[in-house]
């Protein structure tokens, strides 16, 4: 290579580089809001109604379930599921179902699981070799257009991970071609998704992802609805080896929480505050809160508490427990253990508050089915609290 050509290739590098969305030049608004959810009328029925999503015929291994409500009210559902985690085999799926009566606790019937991508489908929409695809998350955008993020991996494992997505506007009947997120001007490998997303009223979403290449580490990807595309800026919560999956809360318009995986040997769920729309985040804290190196999910409720889903245990999976958190007083519940089962594995829980109140939530039941959860406020007031911390 001549001294010309070296010199080029410098200063292409570094214009990439600096043209590259950072911290210093932010996108959204200096004062962004998030959206909060509707509160639920005040004496509404308890409800709590529990259904499956099932594979006919099954399938061995089913994870990392994510749901939404569709501008049109029906619900979605996204996972995957092959023969296990990694396997070429791998797809991403897809259920849909009518929203639920308000006053309804019969389980929601969901329509027969579809593909929306596998390794094939997402090699000849993205032009390049993929080994494997994994981690989904669906959501919805401003104008009611439906996405999926999810990963591929083109060699190696997680570490070589890259974003994707597609939308659709008929709830999921049919998809854009997949385009590779442009999340790093270089390697643009080894992020994850798993979280829920947080809408803010710019019309932009922040969607919590994590990094998994040498070291494990919170950050969030600022995303702007732009038809069929989402233009991307990138942020990281925190650095280091150990804290993973963000699962971030509103408490307010301005203020929210980021509760974190936690893979040291501590095992303690993490939480990070932000008082300016998760632009900027306080360091890291450990919960009173035991975590098995495992996801959680949180909601806020209406009354400013928040709701998390979460294993309750240093070692296992085991239980699948709902505990409520109040920021004001810091203490910790206990409301209910919606699994529980030596052995088994009841993991990767997703909540999504709909307009009605109504709280979903979706987990990997023993990693082989997809139980789907349906509850209010109402029933949750109910539950006999048992004080954790």
């Amino acid at each position: 290579m001549d001294v010309l050509t070296r010199r080029s290739v410098l200063t292409a590098g570094v214009a990439t580089v600096w043209a590259w969305p950072r911290a210093g030049r932010i996108v959204i608004p200096e004062r962004a809001f998030f959206r909060l959810a509707t509160a639920p009328a005040a004496e509404e029925p308890a409800l709590f109604a529990s259904g499956f999503i099932d594979h006919d015929p099954p399938l061995p291994f089913v994870h990392c379930p994510s749901i939404c409500t569709c501008s049109d009210g029906s619900l979605a559902c996204a996972w995957y599921a092959g023969t296990h985690e990694m396997a070429r085999d791998v797809s991403v799926w897809l259920a849909t179902a009518p929203g639920p009566a308000q006053d309804s606790a019969t389980p929601i019937a969901w329509a027969p699981p579809r593909v929306v991508v596998d390794r094939g489908l997402a090699a000849e929409q993205l032009a390049r070799f993929i080994d494997k695809v994994g981690n989904a998350v669906v959501f919805t955008d401003g104008t009611g257009r439906l996405w999926l993020v999810y990963a591929t991996i083109a060699i190696g494992g997680w570490s070589g991970s890259t974003l994707n997505a597609c939308s659709s506007v008929d709830a999921g009947a049919t998809w854009t071609v997949s385009r590779r997120l442009p999340v790093s001007p270089f390697f643009n490998i080894s992020e994850l998704v798993r979280a829920a997303p947080l809408q803010l009223d710019t019309g932009e979403i922040v969607l919590p992802i994590y990094h998994e290449c040498l070291g494990k580490f919170p950050e969030l990807l600022w995303l702007v609805p732009d038809g069929d595309r989402l233009r991307v800026r990138k942020t990281r919560l925190v650095g280091g080896r150990s804290l993973l999956q963000p699962a971030l809360v509103p408490l307010d318009e301005r203020r929210c929480l980021a509760f974190l995986r936690d893979h040291s040997p501590a095992r303690r769920l993490a939480v990070m505050r932000s008082e300016d729309a998760a632009q900027t985040w306080s360091p890291p804290a450990q919960t009173p809160l035991p975590n098995p190196d495992a996801s959680v999910a949180a909601v806020r409720l209406s009354d400013g508490t928040v709701l998390l889903a979460c294993n309750l245990s240093r070692e296992s999976r085991a239980t699948l427990d709902l505990v409520r958190f109040d920021p004001t007083a810091e203490s910790w519940q206990l409301l209910a253990t919606l699994d529980a089962e030596p052995g088994a594995q009841f993991a990767y829980p997703y909540m999504e508050q709909d307009a009605s109140g109504t709280i979903h939530l979706v987990y990997a039941w023993k990693m082989r089915r997809v139980r789907h959860v349906m509850m209010n406020e109402s029933w949750l007031r109910r539950q006999p609290a048992e004080p954790l911390a």
